[in-house]
């Protein structure tokens, strides 16, 4: 809590005092630095009015290190923000030059606080803080200026302290992305940097297919965490990073003392050293350790990696790609249960991230060894040969395996009778897409493809030989095949003139290579020597080591005992045409694509559980993955619960974790799959499922703080299997799905201001209908405003123009339909205010669409015919809810309206068949028959769809009492639905649950639900 003295003080600079002069707020924001207990060094005496030393008279309102503070009274006046800009750039500029390092601006008037950093082209705004509320904010401007000025030191680099000091809105991370960016700009033309950038979006290609945007900000922020994690595994071991510390920038990106302290593999030349390459990058590597080195890097208990990935990659962007990192606490549980025999099991995580379930593994054998009497060296000895990481991800590799040094901690790194250590995080491919064309070059070679669109677009440039050719034998010592690599590439940047078969021969010898493979060796060490003379060599034993390693962990003696992760949940419709085509062969050639569905409704993570058993588990071996919760029941995942995974593949699952209340993070329900690998003789999942639940909701928590709120129960869930189905009703085919009307912001509308003297018989004056929920980039798009035809301006029902038994106010759109159908382009030409609107529309929509959506607006709109299906169509419809854990229903009785794709839509055949079927699907008895059906989210029951008709609802008989009756309630539930006053209810979602509380109130719901049973069987629930 800041004290008296500067609380007062923030209180005045909030205050906006008109009659305080600048040397008043001067005054007062020297105050706070020098009372602030910023920990401020020696070097960083707060001085006012200082001279700015470039012979003028011009003086530095506040100068504290290497920051200049810019005072104004009142920077709300844009001309005087704008002149103190200039002022502060000229001064920023200056000093920068007389001190020869990065040197930042703050520009102020003690409420409003803005950050600027120097780049080439100018003074750029960086961050900015608001000061309103002494109380409040007093502590938040402290903290922003400690991020500037980087004070504090030995911080404990607990989870909120990631978050403040290296996280993503930090001032500290903000001022080091623009810097790094701005090096980037001048260093991505060079050859080198440009074939790392290649790489690295080719592996984030295969990992996370159409999802994957390659986008230099990306890059950037990617190169900066490596950076970050790198400088940080250089503490843990006990190095001094800070400045005053002998390592250099590029010892610490390259990881050059790692090898003279025999830890091989934790830090290494890679894709993100190429800031080393650029004038100015060494400085930025040196300042950013500096940063780095105020944190206490001893002692840590948890992933602070995983914390730095997720406060860096803003959120929408991880989700876009799937990556969704696993909690601590349901880490150590999963290895709690899968790792029995620490001493005695070798444990693999395929799809590793920043190393999570590693972590866990590596303390879970080093507390076995505490308890067998193992010394420290033995058991850092023991480890790498137990313990084991591959991801396709270089950013997440690098921070495995600092994680994975952080597991082991400095007080065991540090023994003196320490063997060498090789991290055994590896950068690779675990499901093997490619192996047919890229790995495999025969029984007894491996081949890295250096050329070609599998790997990089131009490839090594070379006319023939671009293959890197490893015998197999080599592979069977990983180590001693690390070393190889790593000596053929150090080699290679030899200056000698010498042939290269002499050059490589001893170093060959050196590592005892077979003389049948010598030849072999000998011609990829002529590639990579041609590589290098190209300018396009330096990565490439890097990425030979890595590519191979999942090919090494494959041999049958080399599988393991355990399988443990959290895989990708990459869905079917984000992979690239390519990634579909070969998951549905690798899916159906294992069972995996059972029934009539294809791979749509899928995603990646049944497959690779799939391969990762097949390639890397002994037989006998267990394994346990965390998984998306529909694994457990739903449909398309049926025969993958079969356990029988193609020819011999075959496992025995044990009971599931059902994570459905468990607090874990991710934006949709999980669970746990267990079992063991059993060839030839499967066993199904069963429905009987371990269900865990929390009091606390945070899942950012270790086991040992967690454990008290769970508790686990045992339930049995409903499983819906290819032949485990009822009857579905004959309704389902009769129902179809609304169209696609998005983005809102180009089809939906409201009127404008009309004129004067109107607008001619027929027209109409709309403009696009704005809302705060809005999307990027939609919600950044110009406002459209035309004067169109008034056939053109359609009234539309969405899910928020719907409540049980009544249809609300419809929105409007312009949408180019006539009494036929949907128009065409030169048919819309022949309609001057629909032509307007439309033609800006699709260059907006081409504008901003994603790339490899190749449709117009037109199109998108029909998408499957969902919109031309509508017109015409019946006088009676029907009308239910696709979304939500409950289902809304209602009428309608006239045929103009278009249905949006949130709702499903049917004609029938009367007023009676359409009171019918309203009454059935509003009733609470078809909720709960559907419940069972239904894919979980993270508040329920997720979407309703056509899973309702997996009930048996009959087809409607005016012959039928009950379904006279249903009939009858049906109406007297619209006249009472009516009656109900939602006139200030401005959400949908409230306005249908005051109606079904007056529903049941009323008790119509009641008398309603007894008549749905009557007319609907129960269900038996599938113990499968």
């Amino acid at each position: 809590m800041p004290s008296g003295v500067v609380l007062e003080a923030v209180a005045r600079l909030a205050g906006r005092d008109t009659t305080r002069t600048e040397a008043d707020l001067q005054a007062d924001i020297y105050l706070v630095l020098t009372s602030g207990n910023l920990k401020l060094d020696p070097t960083q005496v707060a001085r006012l009015e200082v001279s700015t030393g470039d012979g003028t008279r011009r003086r530095l309102d506040v100068e504290i290190g290497h920051c200049v503070i810019e005072v104004k009274r009142d920077l709300r006046n844009v001309n005087v923000r704008l002149d103190a800009e200039r002022q502060l750039a000229g001064y920023v500029a200056a000093q920068s030059r007389r001190l020869g390092m990065r040197y930042v601006g703050v520009l102020t008037d003690g409420t409003d606080w803005y950050l600027y950093h120097l780049m080439p082209s100018g003074l750029t705004h960086i961050a900015s803080l608001s000061v309103n509320n002494a109380s409040v904010d007093a502590e938040r401007l402290l903290v922003w200026l400690e991020q500037i000025l980087a004070t504090h030191v030995a911080v404990k680099p607990t989870p909120e302290a990631i978050r403040l000091r290296l996280g993503a809105s930090s001032p500290a991370h903000l001022l080091e992305h623009a810097s790094l960016a701005a090096l980037y700009e001048r260093a991505r033309l060079i050859p080198e940097v440009d074939l790392k950038r290649q790489l690295w979006s080719k592996l984030l290609r295969t990992a996370f297919g159409k999802a994957f945007t390659d986008d230099q900000n990306l890059f950037v922020d990617h190169t900066l965490l490596v950076l970050t994690a790198e400088i940080i595994a250089h503490a843990v071991v006990g190095f001094d990073i800070s400045a005053a510390g002998d390592l250099t920038p590029s010892g610490l990106a390259q990881g050059v003392v790692f090898s003279g302290a025999q830890i091989h593999g934790a830090v290494e030349a890679d894709f993100f050293d190429w800031v080393l390459h650029v004038d100015g990058g060494p400085e930025f590597v040196r300042q950013l350790a500096d940063r780095i080195a105020r944190f206490d890097w001893g002692h840590v208990e948890h992933d602070v990696l995983k914390v730095l990935y997720e406060e860096v990659i803003p959120q929408e962007d991880r989700a876009s790609l799937g990556e969704y990192y696993t909690p601590d606490w349901l880490a150590d549980r999963v290895i709690a249960s899968a790792v029995t025999d620490p001493l005695n099991q070798r444990v693999l995580d395929p799809a590793c991230g920043s190393g999570t379930f590693l972590f866990h593994s590596v303390r879970r054998y080093l507390a076995a060894c505490d308890s067998a009497g193992i010394s420290h060296a033995a058991a850092v000895d023991g480890v790498a040969r137990k313990v084991f990481g591959i991801d396709i991800h270089p950013v997440a590799v690098t921070l495995a395996r600092v994680t994975y040094l952080l597991a082991i901690g400095r007080a065991r790194l540090s023994d003196p009778d320490r063997k060498a250590l090789s991290i055994p995080v590896y950068l690779g491919d675990s499901v093997q897409w490619e192996q047919r064309q890229d790995l495999l070059g025969g029984i007894d070679q491996v081949r890295i493809s250096t050329t070609g669109d599998e790997l990089v677009e131009g490839g090594g440039g070379l006319l023939f030989g671009d293959d890197l050719v490893f015998p197999r034998r080599v592979l069977r010592d990983a180590g001693n095949f690390d070393r190889l690599v790593n000596s053929m590439a150090e080699k290679v940047l030899s200056p000698s003139t010498r042939k290269n078969a002499d050059l490589i021969a001893p170093v060959l010898r050196q590592f005892g290579v077979h003389p049948d493979d010598a030849p072999v060796l000998s011609t990829t060490f002529d590639t990579m020597r041609r590589l290098h003379a190209l300018g396009r060599n330096h990565i490439w034993g890097y990425y030979a080591r890595n590519l191979i390693r999942p090919l090494w962990l494959s041999e049958f003696d080399q599988q393991v005992d355990v399988l443990v992760g959290n895989p990708p949940w990459l869905r079917y419709s984000k992979m690239t045409a390519g990634m579909q085509e070969r998951y549905k062969d690798l899916s159906r050639e294992r069972g995996l694509l059972t029934g009539r569905l294809g791979g749509s409704g899928r995603d990646l993570s049944t497959l690779f559980v799939v391969r990762a058993v097949e390639l890397y588990l002994r037989p006998g071996g267990q394994f346990a993955f965390v998984m998306p919760h529909g694994t457990l029941t739903r449909r398309p995942h049926d025969g993958f619960r079969s356990g029988r995974w193609g020819g011999d593949v075959a496992v025995q699952f044990a009971e599931p974790w059902d994570l459905t209340r468990a607090p874990t993070g991710f934006p949709m329900v999980s669970c746990v799959i267990r079992g063991q690998s059993r060839p030839n003789t499967p066993r199904r999942m069963p429905a009987k499922v371990l269900a865990w639940s929390s009091r606390s909701r945070n899942p950012n928590m270790t086991w040992e703080v967690a454990k008290e709120g769970f508790t686990t129960v045992p339930i049995v869930l409903s499983v819906l299997g290819d032949d485990g189905l009822p009857p579905a009703s004959p309704y389902k085919r009769r129902f179809r799905q609304g169209a696609v009307l998005a983005p809102r912001a180009l089809l939906f509308v409201e009127e404008a201001s009309s004129s004067p003297i109107g607008f001619g018989a027929g027209r109409i004056a709309v403009r696009s209908r704005r809302t705060p929920f809005e999307k990027a980039p939609w919600k950044d798009v110009r406002t459209l405003q035309h004067t169109v035809e008034r056939a053109f301006v359609r009234s539309v029902h969405l899910g928020e123009t719907l409540v049980p038994f009544r249809m609300l106010e419809p929105l409007r759109a312009v949408l180019p339909l006539d009494a036929k159908g949907v128009m065409d382009a030169r048919m819309i030409e022949d309609y001057p205010g629909l032509e307007s609107w439309w033609s800006e529309a699709e260059e907006t929509w081409r504008a901003h669409k994603v790339e490899s959506d190749d449709s117009s607006l037109l199109q998108r709109i029909n998408f499957h015919g969902q919109i031309a299906a509508q017109v015409p169509t019946g006088s009676h419809r029907v009308v239910y809810s696709k979304a939500g854990n409950t289902i809304a229903a209602a009428r309608l009785d006239e045929s103009q309206s278009i249905i949006d794709h949130k709702l499903y839509w049917a004609a029938v055949s009367g007023i009676e068949e359409a009171c019918f079927l309203v009454a059935i699907l509003n009733s609470s008895t078809v909720l709960e028959r559907v419940r069972p059906l239904q894919a979980l989210g993270l508040f329920g029951g997720r979407d309703i769809d056509k899973n309702v008709f997996a009930v048996p609802i009959p087809v409607y008989d005016a012959e039928d009492g009950n379904h006279q009756e249903l009939v009858s309630l049906s109406h007297e539930a619209e006249t009472f639905a009516a009656e109900v006053d939602l006139s200030q209810v401005a959400d949908f979602k409230r306005a249908r649950r005051i109606l079904r509380q007056e529903l049941t109130r009323s008790n119509l719901a009641q008398r309603i639900d007894d008549v749905v049973a009557r007319v609907i069987p129960a269900m038996e629930n599938d113990g499968e």
